[in-house]
């Protein structure tokens, strides 16, 4: 699941991607807090937890992942 939220206090967009367990567990109650003002965003529950980051993190981070060279090894 992936999920933005903009934090009310800073004005900030937030992405929220959960990641679950692969065996599903009993599921907890987490506060959501933005990293930025550190204001609770919302509460959800997982069984896994949160990864919290703003949106220009986000982007950032997909344009590295995007623009890594993939390397094929020729088969024998």
């Amino acid at each position: 699941m992936e999920k933005q939220i903009k934090c009310k206090n800073c004005n900030e967009d937030i992405i929220v991607i959960e990641n679950k367990l692969f065996f599903s567990e009993e599921k907890s109650e987490t506060s959501i807090e933005c990293p930025i003002c550190y204001n609770v965003l919302e509460n959800l529950s997982t069984d896994g937890w949160f990864f919290v980051q703003t949106k220009k993190e986000h982007l950032k981070e997909n344009k590295i992942k995007q623009s890594k060279e993939k390397l094929t090894f020729p088969m024998p």
